[in-house]
């Protein structure tokens, strides 16, 4: 029969541990507090296992098995969270003394890189440039980041539960830019260049940026593009986007060109990155602005969000927009396009369309 545990202390540091199920438990210097957290275990002994586990070694369990099972963005965007999140609680912590407040702290602290001109003024004044806080869709991210891992690390049975599974998130920010009549009009006015294609492409098929960055000429198949499982997100199903004539013809064009790789390219002839888009949007919101006489976000999501919206207008079914947008169930449209039910124009249309037919 096995001894009982009890608090031993190593007289090389002064700090007091204790050995449950072989798992050796760190509880600190003060040897009245060592025995309180002794007690504590004995009293929950699932715990002695998340006390001896490091975050920094979950992290590096998950981020392998990411690597291996997930898209490269997930896995670099996880990367860059867990890393920034280990920086700062320290790669000794252990899960067992993971805190809410932990996690909050360091999200909330977070901050973009400087840009050229924060870093030109800083320096003009003489202080160290620092970024702006990131928003809180980003700090929901980070956070996610962390409790991901966390409950991957439940479900392959590394700790017995997630300290942190109480933790609010901040809420993400609403990207329904939907633009009115005329209004896009005006930002394809000022598009030039590839990024025409690019964007009249979205604008015709309601699919998402990336989808549209990614379709080469083997995802063609006559009237719809067909991505693999690995490249749908989600990677549930194979994703299909119905193509009408227009955007058919500029796919076949496109391809007569390009027989491999992404058929959207930049005037280099290189595939279309997400920072690329960004930066030629914000180009193009500075010249719509002026035009129209006010600000108007330019952004290519926004042509994927007024297709949803047009079609919603015009009668579609909200199981087939979900369908043709790449939504499994309808809850993600109703969520996203829920502006329309402030919309008195469509409210009064829909009441008249209520009760068609009836003598």
């Amino acid at each position: 029969m096995g001894r009982p545990p009890k608090v031993w202390c190593r007289k090389q540091t002064g700090a007091f541990y204790c050995t449950i199920n072989g798992q050796r438990v760190y509880l600190g210097k003060d040897r009245e507090v060592a025995d309180r957290k002794f007690h504590d275990l004995m009293a929950r002994p699932q715990d002695a296992r998340q006390q001896g586990t490091t975050l920094y070694e979950l992290c590096q369990l998950f981020l392998d098995w990411v690597e291996a099972n997930r898209a490269k963005g997930t896995y670099y965007s996880s990367k860059l969270y867990l890393r920034s999140f280990i920086d700062n609680v320290g790669k000794r912590m252990k899960v067992g003394d993971l805190k809410p407040y932990h996690v909050c702290d360091w999200y909330e602290g977070l901050r973009k890189s400087p840009t050229k001109a924060e870093v030109a003024a800083a320096e003009a004044a003489g202080r160290k440039a620092i970024g702006k806080k990131i928003t809180t869709t980003s700090q929901n991210d980070a956070a996610s980041a962390v409790s991901r891992m966390l409950n991957w690390a439940v479900e392959r049975g590394h700790i017995d539960f997630n300290p942190i599974a109480t933790l609010k998130r901040p809420k993400r920010q609403r990207r329904d830019v939907c633009y009115r009549p005329g209004e896009w009009d005006v930002i394809m006015r000022h598009a030039t260049g590839p990024l025409i294609d690019f964007l009249r492409f979205m604008e015709l098929t309601g699919c998402r940026p990336i989808e549209a960055r990614i379709v080469e000429a083997r995802n063609i198949c006559d009237d719809q593009v067909i991505y693999e499982v690995k490249n749908s997100k989600g990677q549930i199903e194979r994703r299909v986007i119905f193509l009408v004539e227009e955007a058919k013809a500029i796919l076949e064009r496109l391809s007569s060109q390009q027989k491999s790789g992404p058929l959207f390219r930049n005037t280099k002839g290189n595939p279309w990155t997400k920072d690329a888009i960004v930066c030629r949007m914000k180009r193009i919101r500075v010249k719509a602005s002026e035009e129209l006489g006010y600000d108007v976000p330019a952004m290519a999501y926004g042509a994927r969000h007024t297709y949803a919206t047009t079609a919603l207008q015009n009668g579609v079914d909200s199981t087939v927009v979900a369908n043709l947008m790449g939504h499994r169930n309808t809850t993600m449209v109703a969520r996203t396009y829920s502006h329309l039910t402030k919309n008195p124009e469509h409210l009064r249309k829909q009441a008249k369309a209520a009760i068609r037919g009836r003598g």
